[in-house]
């Protein structure tokens, strides 16, 4: 059974709220906003003159002195005067030309309102998903703990996609359509506005329904949404994983867990559509039966003493267009509903916490000296701590190695050197400051790390080495840290040398290679704190040995924390640390701990019998 999350009622915010956010990403563009506006209200007045025009047309072929002519006519005469000719014969010359003309403005003012709102809302939706992608840049490592990858790149994609339905197509249609019911129901009124009550008295209706209506369009667009993000990370997962899944044999499991969130998806997928499917016809016959009962009393005698042929044909005429921007605006509600929900979504990841970054205190290069006073530590949701009262002393250029068994704590604590999480109790200091007192970027500028799990990017080689802040640094430097870490004679067998462009997380290069351009990259950084978490895991026996002896190199004048499962790999460190359910249980030397006996010895001898 596929997870779903919930959303905490909480947490959701109203329409206009979200709306009037939203809004305020098109604020610095208002003045293609009035363009656009501008666009539309020539498109609105196009379609109330057509009706206008109706009259002039009708009351051409039969005339009445008792009537006033309407806007059409009067421009119409204003522009080209009849002369001698008979109101049928100059209606037949004015009508058609008007047609023309007014079909042209209304052409223009829908260009103008579209391309200028489209504009709007591109940018609008760049804006978003750019700020979407910084906050993931800056968010706590308790934010990636507590989404999946596939999730987050869902928020991205298509919740982002989601929103567009609301800054473009709901958006133009809004105004578009918003303007013309305005201008229809005013010249409506202009007409009769006695006539007009039967359309006031049904509009409660139709915001009743719409209401209604929209609040099953969210309800199901938020599930639309989590489903999707269930659909990108199976997806993500199974891909990623392919050869575990193949070799394990998880192809049915996989099928299964898409399969369900995809029938999930679909399924509410099915219940929007009908409900969108529902509430148009709805709407319009509520029109209808509005309309119906118009022209019921607009044919009353005492009603037609003042119309003529014309006026009545104009009324009912404009009556008739309100149908269709009616119609649009009913029907867009799902497409409002779903770009509201996203956006409700993509606001709650906004207006997460970044990470702590307070701290003022800046160095060129520190010293290295580490200092570990009482320091506890538990994940969030975790009742059971990672780590129990550290206390430890780094000396500036010591190497220390930090032995156990998996889930000792080794990996965690390097974590909060790092400050990807802060300690539940104590205090870390670096040259006898805290690290929390260090402006973020500056301090990690201090670390370099090489983990087992090594991230190369859709790049060059050369830009995989000199990454980041490292970017700028010559083609020599890189070379020479490239040829500390052994990788130089592979990387100048690749196709393109230096400038190969490396498959996604370096795909096509086996494990030591993908290594040793992350060691190759730490040795550029060139950082007074070297962490080596399981750094060589990935190489063989031969290249360890190279490495190690490029890796003690860069390790002298700089303090170096060593992880390491195999523990011939950290016998001539400093000191070995050794933690055992998140406490430190012994420290010394190799030699030193060996002659103690306990878990160190313990793992030592049965690393050697294996």
């Amino acid at each position: 059974m596929v997870n779903r999350p919930q959303v905490k009622l909480a947490n959701r915010q109203s329409d206009w709220h979200l709306y009037a956010r939203l809004m305020t990403y098109v604020a610095p563009y208002w003045y293609i906003f009035l363009f656009s506006i501008l666009g539309y209200v020539v498109y609105s007045l196009g379609n109330v003159l057509l009706a206008d025009m109706m009259q002039f047309l009708l009351d051409a072929l039969s005339p009445s002195e008792n009537v006033k002519p309407g806007f059409v006519a009067r421009a119409a005469h204003a522009v080209y005067s009849p002369g001698d000719m008979g109101a049928q014969e100059y209606a037949r010359i004015a009508v058609p030309l008007t047609a023309v003309a007014l079909a042209f403005m209304r052409a223009m003012g829908f260009f103008v309102g579209t391309y200028f709102m489209n504009h709007i809302a591109r940018n609008l939706v760049h804006a978003l998903r750019c700020e979407l992608f910084d906050k993931m840049l800056v968010a706590p490592s308790s934010y990636y703990d507590g989404h999946s990858s596939g999730v987050l790149i869902s928020k991205i994609t298509y919740n982002v996609e989601q929103v567009t339905g609301a800054a473009t197509k709901a958006l133009k249609i809004i105004v578009r359509e918003g303007l013309t019911i305005v201008a229809l129901l005013s010249y409506m009124i202009y007409l009769n506005w006695r006539l007009c009550l039967v359309f006031f008295v049904v509009a409660p209706l139709i915001a009743f329904v719409v209401t209604i209506v929209g609040k099953h369009f969210r309800r199901y667009s938020r599930r639309i949404q989590d489903s999707m993000g269930e659909v990108t990370q199976v997806s993500s997962e199974s891909i990623g994983a392919y050869k575990e899944v193949r070799i394990f044999g998880g192809q049915a499991h996989q099928q299964s867990l898409f399969h369900n969130a995809s029938v999930y998806n679909r399924s509410q997928s099915l219940k929007l559509a009908f409900a969108e499917a529902v509430s148009t016809p709805v709407i319009q016959t509520l029109l209808s039966s509005a309309l119906a009962v118009l022209i019921y009393f607009a044919m009353a005698p005492d009603v037609m003493e003042g119309f003529s042929a014309g006026l009545l044909v104009a009324f009912l005429t404009a009556a008739a267009q309100l149908g269709k921007p009616v119609r649009q605006l009913s029907s867009i509600q799902s497409v409002l509903q779903r770009g509201l929900a996203a956006a409700e979504d993509i606001f709650a990841q906004l207006d997460y916490d970044d990470e702590d970054d307070s701290g003022t205190v800046q160095v060129d290069r520190a010293r290295g000296e580490i200092s570990i006073s009482k320091l506890s530590f538990a994940y969030a949701g975790n009742t059971e701590a990672a780590l129990k009262n550290i206390s430890l002393t780094i000396s500036p250029g010591q190497t220390v190695a930090l032995v156990g068994r998996s889930g000792s704590g080794k990996s965690t604590l390097v974590n909060l050197l790092a400050r990807f999480y802060a300690p539940s109790s104590g205090s870390i200091s670096l040259d006898g400051i805290e690290l929390q007192d260090y402006q973020l970027s500056n301090l990690r500028s201090q670390f370099s790390i090489v983990s087992q799990n090594v991230s190369l990017f859709h790049d060059t080689v050369l830009h995989n080495i000199a990454y980041g802040q490292m970017a700028g640094a010559s083609e020599a430097a890189v070379r020479k840290a490239a040829e500390s870490a052994y990788a130089l004679e592979f990387i100048e067998n690749l196709p393109q040398g230096f400038e190969t462009v490396l498959g996604e997380d370096g795909a096509g290069l086996s494990g030591g290679q993908r290594q040793r351009l992350a060691i190759a990259r730490a040795i550029l950084k060139d950082a007074p704190v070297l962490i080596l978490d399981e750094a060589t895991s990935a190489l063989d026996n031969e290249s360890e040995y190279r490495i190690q002896q490029a890796l003690e190199n860069i390790m002298l004048g700089r303090t170096t924390l060593v992880i390491a499962h195999r523990l011939s790999t950290v016998e001539h460190a400093d000191s070995i640390v050794v933690m055992d359910n998140g406490e430190i249980v012994a420290t010394g030397s190799h030699a030193q701990l060996l002659e103690q006996g306990g878990l160190y010895s313990q793992l030592y001898h049965q690393e050697f019998t294996d």
